[in-house]
């Protein structure tokens, strides 16, 4: 592939990763076309070649960082080692690093909450294309720690939003208060952890657990 050509294929990638940017810094009201420009290093007119107005140009760039979100952390869940509830322990962590720690993961969510009510198909479709398969990863590991006796049943079937719960407050306060929230979030996610396991382990489990031999061993679906 030629140079210029090769840019042209980069560009539109480029332009979502200025209109991220743009949009956090200034909220999506506030922010011109002009901005995104300006930052992506292109010409207004280059950006509506490839986004016909700002509000497609927003609802791409959710979707955009979204799926890439969504293919990460199915990546990062088939890759897991161990048992589900060592499984489940790495995909905590990996969750508050993605999510509560990262800025794009916080923007995420700020852009969710703030902006949302203007683009109710947005919402919908992030519903449908990013949270609700988010949540299906997690049940079905749930279901698959029930299934081979380490999580008591009656949590693993309807726990997956209080697995994913507290890193999502982690996530505003961080948003509402930036640099002036102090909190240890190492001690808060082995905090966490250690609260959703006492609640998920059956007693066969923490037993083994403690006499420090494994559960068996069971994999979720991806």
């Amino acid at each position: 592939m030629k140079q210029r050509e090769r840019r042209k294929a980069q560009r539109p990638g480029e332009i979502l990763e200025a209109a991220f940017d743009a949009f956090a810094e200034r909220g999506f009201a506030a922010t011109r076309m002009e901005d995104i420009a300006a930052r992506a290093g292109v010409t207004k007119g280059a950006i509506y070649f490839y986004f016909e107005t700002k509000e497609h140009l927003f609802e791409e760039m959710v979707g955009h960082y979204s799926q890439e979100t969504l293919a990460d952390a199915g990546a990062n869940l088939a890759a897991a080692q161990g048992n589900c509830a060592e499984r489940l322990k790495a995909f905590i962590v990996y969750m508050y690093a993605r999510c509560a720690q990262d800025r794009r993961g916080r923007e995420m969510i700020r852009f969710m909450v703030s902006d949302g009510k203007g683009f109710p198909n947005l919402v919908g479709r992030h519903y449908r294309d990013f949270f609700a398969p988010a949540m299906r990863m997690v049940s079905e590991l749930l279901v698959a720690g029930a299934a081979n006796g380490e999580f008591r049943p009656e949590i693993a079937e309807n726990g997956a939003e209080i697995v994913v719960a507290p890193s999502v407050f982690l996530s505003l306060m961080r948003l509402i208060f930036d640099e002036s929230l102090e909190i240890d979030e190492d001690a808060y996610i082995a905090a966490h952890i250690d609260l959703l396991l006492n609640g998920l382990l059956t007693p066969a489990a923490r037993e083994n657990l403690s006499a420090g031999r494994a559960c068996s061993s069971g994999r979720a679906p991806i």
